[in-house]
């Protein structure tokens, strides 16, 4: 509009202009539309994964009687996805000992799948295992997973003492049964089990060769593990080999070793003098833990004089024994003081016990 001067009265104007307005209503929707977008995006890019089931119940766990169960992992997303299952705050391991999980880490391209083995071998005496495991996303969020199931007892990984106050093969037993023949006195001197198993080689074994360092096949071992823990007045299964390794498991297996945890120390400390050797067995030795050890080496003599035909010396029996009598807290790690503890069972090997026997009170 073009505006003119006027030289005459001043004069008044009316003018209407288009000025710009914000419609708040609009622009709200197309801000969150946006974000939507964006995040959709992003959300993408990030590493996505879904698992075919998140609770895994096993069927009654045995005693190293494997169980392997598998989960997929499967990538939905448009990137690789890096997975690890990672320790609970406080623990030292991402799952528990009865558990090995392969792969426990690795990475999965977009649209594969990933095969995971959770296997549980039980070597200890639990009545109920259970785990929650962490599924960690690099770079996304973390699922979880639970791991449970019923055990069967069995009188490897029980207490040599709760063994020597049951009269009969521990599956016989209920679990409230159990709990009260801890209260029982004594009834035999050495667990029933390691009579059965060191019966039968004194009977079939004194002179089978590499007797104690020959691997038994799995199933002659869960054949033992099973004649024992349910009783048969069938001849014991398996090779004479299997029945000598399932000494040696049992052996390391039970609840405490035959020589306590604190005494391992001062036994090492007096393997080089067996009149030493013979006072720690003699006043400082439980009576019951006692009665195995020498029970054991006596054996364990016997069998030396066979040494024509079995090929074995006391020293090598010795280096055998020695960690499985003066068995270490973990298991699982490699053997502390070896040399120490084969000598200390040394001096029980080729000496005279007949003094070292305690008569019952």
């Amino acid at each position: 509009m073009d505006l003119k001067i006027s030289d005459h009265k001043p004069v008044s104007a009316l003018f209407k202009s288009e000025i710009s307005v914000v419609d708040q209503n609009r622009y709200r929707k197309i801000h969150e539309d946006l974000l939507k977008k964006m995040d959709k995006h992003e959300n993408e890019y990030l590493p996505q994964v879904t698992i075919d089931q998140t609770e895994i119940i096993y069927d009654l766990v045995k005693f190293r009687e494997p169980q392997t169960k598998e989960i997929i992992i499967a990538n939905t997303g448009m990137v690789p996805a890096e997975f690890e299952f990672i320790k609970k705050l406080e623990e030292t391991s991402y799952c528990k000992d009865w558990l090995r999980i392969i792969p426990y880490c690795g990475s999965i391209n977009p649209g594969e799948k990933c095969d995971v083995k959770l296997i549980v071998n039980l070597e200890s005496d639990l009545d109920r295992i259970y785990d929650i495991l962490i599924l960690h996303l690099k770079g996304g969020k973390d699922m979880f997973i639970t791991v449970s199931g019923e055990c069967q007892k069995s009188s490897f990984t029980v207490s040599m003492s709760l063994l020597c106050r049951i009269n009969m093969p521990i599956l016989r037993l209920s679990k409230e049964e159990l709990i009260q023949a801890e209260k029982n006195n004594l009834l035999y001197s050495v667990p029933r089990e390691i009579w059965l198993l060191i019966d039968h080689l004194y009977r079939h074994g004194l002179k089978t060769r590499e007797l104690f360092e020959s691997s038994a096949l799995h199933e002659e071992l869960i054949k033992i593990r099973d004649w024992l823990d349910h009783g048969s007045l069938d001849p014991i299964p398996g090779s004479i080999q299997a029945t000598a390794e399932s000494l040696l498991l049992f052996l390391s297996y039970t609840k405490d070793p035959v020589i306590p945890f604190n005494l391992h120390e001062a036994c090492i400390a007096a393997a080089t003098n067996f009149q030493n050797c013979r006072q720690i067995i003699v006043t400082r030795v439980p009576d019951l833990h006692r009665n195995v050890f020498l029970y054991i080496c006596l054996f364990l003599q016997e069998f030396l004089k066979y040494s024509n035909d079995n090929g074995y010396d006391a020293k090598t029996l010795a280096s055998l024994f020695g960690d499985i009598l003066l068995r270490d807290v973990d298991r699982n790690s490699k053997p502390q003081a070896s040399r120490g503890k084969a000598n200390f069972v040394y001096n029980f090997l080729v000496n005279d016990l007949s003094s070292s026997i305690v008569p019952p009170k």
